[in-house]
């Protein structure tokens, strides 16, 4: 815990001194639905798992100030893994990343709200694994690779503090597990709030026109 506090305080000072390069952070926390699909080698087949419901959040940080295209690093603790249902019994397999992601952020500025959506890469970093099902018989992969599709929007606020709403569709983009007979990928569904603090606002410029009198 203490490591965590002091990553979020070094995060922050370093995004505060960057500020032309940093426009924010945020965090966000959410539902996951996480199912599975398992490929078999001899005779090919492939069995697709029922869904598992997790939680996930985050801490990103908002890079660039365009109007419509910015970037987003974030590091996002997820909850994976699905539901094996057998004829004998169901057999839950979840498991715990810790994953960097990297968005390219295209948006566009109304009245209310901010629409956006985001595509991008992420790196998903193992940490716990908990599987009954009988054809997992190994251990997941320490480290693979995932995509991230989402959307969401931003409510316009006249103070720093920015509040968000998004939806992710996370597929595997290489097989997380991988054993002599078959191998397995994740597919997980993510719904999240968030805060954001933004460091320097949109400053309205005045389009009066000024008359000097003679």
């Amino acid at each position: 815990m203490k490591k965590i506090f002091l990553f979020l305080i070094t995060f922050i000072f370093i995004a505060q001194t960057k500020a032309q390069f940093v426009n924010s952070i945020g965090i966000t926390a959410g539902v996951s639905a996480g199912n599975q699909k398992f490929l078999f080698y001899d005779p090919v087949a492939f069995s697709r798992k029922k869904y598992m419901y997790g939680f996930n959040a985050s801490i990103f940080g908002e890079f660039f100030s365009n109007d419509h295209v910015r970037w987003v690093t974030e590091i996002q603790y997820d909850q994976k893994g699905s539901i094996d249902s057998q004829p004998d019994a169901n057999y839950p397999n979840q498991l715990q990343y810790l994953s960097w992601n990297n968005y390219l952020k295209l948006r566009y500025e109304m009245y209310n709200i901010i629409p956006y959506l985001l595509i991008g890469p992420r790196l998903d970093y193992k940490l716990v694994q908990s599987t009954t099902s009988p054809a997992i018989t190994g251990g997941f992969l320490p480290l693979h690779l995932s995509a991230g599709f989402g959307g969401g929007f931003e409510v316009v606020s006249y103070t720093n503090f920015k509040f968000l709403v998004e939806g992710f569709y996370n597929p595997d983009m290489m097989p997380a597990y991988i054993s002599p007979v078959m191998h397995a990928k994740n597919k997980n569904i993510e719904l999240r709030i968030g805060l954001k603090y933004e460091f320097s606002g949109k400053k309205e410029s005045c389009n009066t026109p000024t008359y000097i009198e003679d």
